[in-house]
């Protein structure tokens, strides 16, 4: 397997504004440093309020029409009319920026003193560069935010995916009997476990130790579906794994359809190449809702070389349930009856070349696991071509912008607050 990492700019043309942006501070960073004749004039200060109000409307008018063209639409940003109008008014902008400046120069307030005696006694001193601290985080924070618009994104690329494994279908039973707290292992007899959660419990276990085995999901009561189609992204089927609920809870037809349960997870191993086709089933109780009888289906199997190894969870007849909560918020439970077909299971195994399990807690099941793997030979695949992944990255230059935004204005306002 070639793993490779790209880092691309998925709007290249916004990157023209990293450019230009430090390029203008910099111009204006010049003129801050001239000495300005000072001028007080109330027309020019009428004057600077419309030079900063027409910069103000140009600039959020090109950032709108420029970005508008590079993250909204597919158009190419050199014919786009609009995207040319956006960096006129990006450019007129700098220039009203540039003649504010100059005119603020110009206005700027001074301190009258009514004898130059008293500006003697002040010792003179030289400006610290520090000054210029609050200027440089907010000009960082707009770099990183243009950065950001750009939109920065990793891409990740396999090719020529090679494994030795197989191929495994897990049938997960999520019938409201899975309910039933009878799953604790040995070493805490008293813990209320339930079924599904111990079950999940191993298989998200046995997802972590697979490597190059791919993997479906597939879970059933009154009827099937199939949660996750074979795959290598073994993050993928975690994360599916973990939102599988009962069926009272995911609101579905309750009972338990082995037979339509296996027939659809037939279908998932239908083009599999592999030598070892595996059909993991847990269950807890006996096939009552199958359109298509489960020994039928386990035929089926065993027609498409598909092995089947079904488990039997739980230790059936009466168990505990949880049946809400009292006044004090502590669970209750009542006790039902769990009908359980062992025998069926057992000719299941049997017709499609596999082995019948009965586990009663965790350790048990760990233990089926292990031994179903024994079982099976693997097989050399090969996935031919490229994936390529993508991932965005831009928030990574968000976060740091917000922190020069607010550093800019705390010192700002604080050890360098201008006066006046």
């Amino acid at each position: 397997m070639i793993r490779s990492l790209e880092f691309h700019f998925e709007s290249p043309w916004a990157l023209t504004l990293l450019v230009a942006i430090p390029l203008v501070i910099i111009a204006l960073l010049v003129l801050e440093r001239r000495r300005i004749g000072k001028v007080r004039a109330e027309g020019l200060q009428r004057t600077l309020l419309a030079v900063l109000t027409l910069a103000a409307i140009a600039t959020l008018a090109g950032l709108v029409l420029t970005f508008f063209v590079l993250v909204a639409t597919n158009e190419d940003p050199k014919t786009s009319a609009v995207f040319i109008l956006g960096l006129g008014l990006l450019g007129l902008s700098v220039l009203l920026a540039t003649l504010a400046m100059v005119l603020r120069r110009r206005t700027r307030a001074v301190l009258r003193f009514p004898s130059l005696s008293i500006l003697s006694k002040i010792p003179e001193g030289r400006p610290s560069r520090a000054r210029y601290l609050a200027p440089f985080f907010l000009l960082l924070a707009i770099l990183l935010v243009l950065a950001a618009l750009a939109r920065p994104r990793v891409a990740a690329t396999e090719a020529d995916v090679f494994a030795e494994g197989m191929d495994i279908v897990l049938t997960l039973d999520v019938s409201t009997s899975m309910r039933a707290v009878d799953f604790a292992p040995p070493s805490s007899p008293y813990d209320k476990q339930s079924r599904i959660k111990g079950a999940k419990e191993v298989i998200a276990d046995f997802i972590k130790q697979r490597k190059e085995d791919r993997l479906g999901l597939v879970v059933f009561a009154g009827k099937a579906f199939t949660q996750c189609p074979l795959t290598l992204d073994y993050s993928v089927v975690q994360t599916i794994l973990r939102s599988v609920t009962t069926a009272d809870k995911a609101k579905i037809k309750d009972g338990t359809a082995i037979g339509d349960a296996i027939m659809v997870s037939i279908n998932r191993l239908r083009d599999s190449e592999t030598k070892s086709k595996v059909i993991i089933l847990l269950t807890d109780g006996d096939d009552n809702a199958s359109e298509v009888a489960p020994l039928q289906a386990a035929a089926g199997a065993a027609g498409e070389d598909i092995k089947i190894f079904p488990i039997l969870v739980g230790k059936g007849g009466m168990v505990l349930y949880p049946a809400g909560k009292n006044v004090f918020g502590q669970v209750q439970y009542r006790r039902g009856e769990v009908r359980t077909n062992p025998e069926l299971l057992q000719d299941i195994a049997k017709t499609a070349d596999g082995k019948f399990y009965r586990a009663v807690d965790q350790e048990a099941l760990r233990e089926d696991f292990q031994d179903i793997l024994d079982h099976m030979e693997k097989t050399r695949l090969m996935d031919p071509g490229k994936f390529t992944r993508h991932t965005e990255v831009f928030q990574l230059a968000l976060l740091p912008a917000l922190l020069s935004v607010l550093l800019g204005l705390a010192v700002g306002w604080t050890r360098f607050r201008r006066f006046p």
